[in-house]
């Protein structure tokens, strides 16, 4: 998706992606994190995720990226949060204790900015990317993150013909495929959710499957 796509979304309040709660995979599998308090966690197209607070209330210092000036705006506005912004080319960088969120086009994040990073939360990136940009996505994250470094990736695998992305339909052997050569992965749960109250899934697709990984910077 190109970045006219997502401005496009937030101008019309196209955000039902968004549910005003922490991600219960967040949630559930943080441990496997491994993190210390301390510790900086990265979240790709971070949005206005609740998840941030989150993390951040679990003694973390977040560092999120998100393309629009409207998402960042909501989420300081709903959290209540008041944020210092400054100009850190080629980002606006908005700051608020623990959390600092860089407005700009996460393919601009350059190494000397995530060197403190031990974790990375994706539960909306990978599958908001297109199948070329998920190949770029994932090798940008490489030159990004240091050795040991810790993923805990969400997807979501469904016909991906049953219905118009994102999210995209991510599979297991993609994701195998696209992080071998620079990172160890681990399936840590599947769950079929095809008659959940999924959006998704009350959507109408007919099989609509989460996949949960850790996966391990080489």
């Amino acid at each position: 998706m190109e970045p006219d796509h997502w401005h496009l979304r937030w101008q019309q309040g196209r955000t039902g992606f968004h549910t005003g709660e922490p991600n219960p995979w967040l949630e559930r599998f943080y441990p496997e994190l491994g993190l210390n308090s301390g510790d900086t966690v990265l979240l790709p197209l971070c949005g206005k995720a609740v998840d941030l607070v989150w993390l951040a209330q679990h003694k973390h210092n977040v560092l999120g990226v998100e393309l629009s000036e409207i998402a960042l705006q909501h989420f300081f506005e709903e959290q209540q949060l008041a944020a210092v912004r400054s100009q850190q080319p080629p980002f606006t960088q908005w700051e608020s204790g623990p959390i600092t969120l860089l407005e700009g086009d996460f393919f601009d994040l350059a190494p000397q900015q995530t060197v403190d990073c031990r974790a990375v939360f994706d539960r909306a990136a990978l599958v908001a990317l297109p199948a070329e940009m998920r190949q770029r996505y994932v090798a940008h994250l490489a030159t990004l993150l240091s050795s040991g470094t810790t993923i805990l990736l969400v997807t979501t695998d469904y016909p991906q013909q049953e219905k118009t992305p994102p999210p995209f339909a991510v599979s297991d052997t993609e994701v195998q495929q696209l992080y071998r050569d620079a990172f160890e992965v681990e399936q840590l749960h599947s769950e079929d959710l095809s008659h959940s109250q999924d959006p998704l899934s009350k959507r109408g697709v007919t099989a609509l499957i989460e996949n949960i990984y850790r996966i391990t910077r080489q």
